[in-house]
């Protein structure tokens, strides 16, 4: 029969080898919200140690922390539900779901093509509009057939591109601030860059798309469970 010293030192394995395998996102928010640790300080942390009354964990940079278990735990058998309690307290904390994002997702419905085509072309007159003038090709054959000729569109482009690029980088924040964050799309990231340039060109039909994923995501999540 295993002493108990020798079960202690197992069952703590056990879990280190577990939490750090299979629960890097948990590690990460431990350090970010007991800690106070950015996303990406705290990115492939890992658990050095543990004991009944605090773990220690260690970043990539090579610093460690200590998190205390309060109280601290009197068994072993209290750690699974101990680490999702702590889990669950730093994601309520931090605002972070447990439904993660983890691929970008283009425009695919017609509306939302379209909408994506309008703007980008928007912002490509925007960068080019004190090259649209009498003379140039775009300006003396397409904008002639534009409703009040080619002076007009100039005028609108010039009126209108300004008040669109300030909205889109609002909706951009905004989809940074309260859905890419929240799920997990860890900023400066290629899969952040994607969302938030698209949410940049097309608006609120970013926001739709991320939205019907998380819906998704969430429903086979619950049906997992079943």
């Amino acid at each position: 029969m295993a002493d108990p010293i020798s079960k202690d030192e197992a069952a703590k394995a056990r879990i280190i080898k577990h939490m750090n395998a299979d629960h890097a996102d948990s590690l990460s928010l431990y350090l970010q919200h007991y800690c106070h640790l950015s996303a990406r300080s705290t990115r492939n942390a890992q658990i050095s140690s543990i004991s009944l009354a605090h773990m220690s964990l260690q970043t990539t940079d090579g610093k460690a922390y200590s998190i205390p278990f309060s109280p601290p735990m009197t068994s072993w058998a209290e750690a699974r539900t101990r680490t999702v309690d702590m889990d669950r307290e730093a994601r309520t904390a931090l605002d972070v779901s447990n439904i993660k994002i983890t691929s970008y997702e283009p425009p695919r419905k017609p509306f939302h093509i379209f909408v994506f085509g309008i703007c980008l072309f928007t912002f490509g007159v925007f960068a080019m509009r004190n090259r649209i003038v009498p003379g140039t090709w775009f300006y003396d054959v397409p904008l002639k057939y534009w409703p009040g000729g080619p002076e007009w569109f100039v005028w609108i482009a010039k009126t209108i591109a300004l008040p669109v690029v300030v909205i889109h980088l609002g909706e951009a924040y905004l989809m940074d601030r309260t859905r890419l964050r929240k799920h997990g799309v860890e900023r400066g990231t290629a899969l952040w860059w994607k969302w938030v340039v698209s949410c940049f060109i097309e608006g609120y039909g970013c926001h739709q798309r991320i939205d019907a994923a998380v819906r998704r995501k969430t429903k086979e999540a619950e049906a997992a469970k079943h």
